[in-house]
């Protein structure tokens, strides 16, 4: 037998000793609750009772489970192979220093060990069947051996729709449909994937996510937000529609033990146009990306604050707070607010008449601003807005195009020396 055999055989048999107890000890529990149930032909959900068998839980039998001898042979068997290594175990007193000589057994009873059981009960009941055994072995060992925790991030993305597409992937993004089981974690921690007609029942409006798998250390989290700001700031910039994002879905790719979910429960107004990508849209935005991606490092704080308000218009739920937002975006971006009707115009505008139109447009803009800062409120259609976006987008859209060639400075200096010709 080898060696690999062997650590099978010696997992196994811990596994059925300790799942041999527990079912000599206890029985299942039957409970009753209710789950969302998913009609993803309806594009609605309902909330619908089910039965669940909860088994009982490995820490109530640690007394009796850690004098097995199948057991005690398991836990050596992971001190000899280096698990806790390779798990970056450390073991600190109640002041924080670490512990010399420490006794990391009872760490891998619960965190391997314990988990493997309570996965397996969950998943396939008292009965020890190797097929089911090996699927759940195979991932434990991946997860232990693995240099890093790959880590899925999920996130809904809001008024967002794709036509002639089922997924596409950009580098490390992919955007698809949400699985079952994510529409299900999420219903069921408050997030609103549409409409919620009844506390029973509600619609599927949000049926699109973007994906991105990371590798982290297995001892250390971080934010995940910025992991997909570059790639939502990418949709935005791309072409019009408003797409959101707030809520991310956060679980191990393998020995999935736990997940969590993160960010507040917000909507993008339902009165914003939806944000549509099609199979057209797939080429000039992994052009866009890739020009995008190759000088975002070499942004200047211009451009970087820029695209901040710029983001920050899409979570406005008031047209004139999204104007406010876009007007400093754009002052921001070509550092100028007293001639920003000069400046935009000669940059963007492609002839006379487009020129004209583009000074009429930030003329007004300067008009409403002040009303707004002075009066405290101006009357802005939905429309005028779009307009604002639009401009912004090709204007940053220049930019970066530029910027592969000339600094910022640069880029500013040929505006001022454009307008003066």
């Amino acid at each position: 037998m080898s060696n690999k055999d062997k650590d099978v055989s010696i997992f196994r048999e811990a596994v059925k000793s300790i799942i041999e107890i527990m079912k000599n000890a206890s029985k299942p529990t039957i409970i009753y609750d209710t789950i969302p149930q998913i009609n993803l032909n309806k594009q609605e959900w309902s909330l619908k009772e089910r039965a669940k068998t909860v088994y009982p839980n490995v820490i109530e039998f640690y007394n009796e489970i850690a004098h097995l001898q199948s057991v005690k042979k398991c836990l050596d068997l992971m001190i000899e192979r280096d698990f806790p290594k390779y798990l970056e175990m450390i073991i600190t007193d109640n002041d924080g220093k670490l512990v010399g000589n420490p006794d990391y057994k009872s760490f891998l009873m619960s965190e391997i060990l314990g988990n493997f059981v309570n996965m397996y009960l969950d998943a396939y009941g008292f009965e020890v069947i190797e097929e089911n055994f090996k699927k759940l072995y195979n991932d434990m060992i991946a997860y232990v051996y693995s240099k890093y925790r790959e880590a899925v991030i999920v996130s809904p993305l809001n008024n967002f729709e794709m036509q002639n597409l089922d997924e596409f992937i950009i580098d490390e993004y992919k955007v698809r449909k949400l699985t079952e089981w994510e529409m299900i974690e999420l219903i069921e921690n408050g997030y609103k994937l549409g409409f919620i007609f009844t506390p029973t029942w509600g619609s599927i409006e949000t049926m699109y996510c973007v994906e991105r798998i990371l590798q982290f250390p297995k001892r250390h989290t971080h934010p995940l937000e910025p992991y997909l700001s570059d790639f939502i700031t990418l949709l935005r910039l791309s072409k019009s529609g408003v797409v959101g994002h707030y809520v991310i879905l956060h679980y191990s790719k393998t020995w999935r033990t736990s997940w969590s979910i993160s960010g507040p429960s917000q909507d993008v107004p339902i009165s914003s146009p939806s944000y549509i990508l099609k199979k057209s849209d797939i080429q000039p935005l992994t052009l866009f990306w890739g020009q995008f991606n190759k000088v975002k490092n070499y942004f200047p704080n211009n451009m970087k604050f820029a695209l901040r308000w710029f983001n920050k218009s899409y979570e406005e739920l008031e047209t004139y707070d999204k104007l406010l937002d876009l007007a400093i975006a754009l002052e921001v971006l070509f550092g100028s607010s007293s001639r920003l009707d000069l400046y935009v115009s000669h940059f963007i505008g492609l002839n006379k008449d487009e020129k004209i139109e583009l000074n009429r447009i930030i003329v007004e803009l300067r008009k409403k601003r002040g009303a707004i800062v002075h009066s405290g409120y101006c009357s802005v259609e939905h429309d005028f807005v779009i307009m604002l976006e639009d401009i912004f987008r090709r204007s940053i859209q220049k930019f970066i195009s530029l910027l592969n060639d000339s600094s910022y400075k640069e880029i500013i200096r040929d505006i001022k020396t454009s307008i003066l010709q």
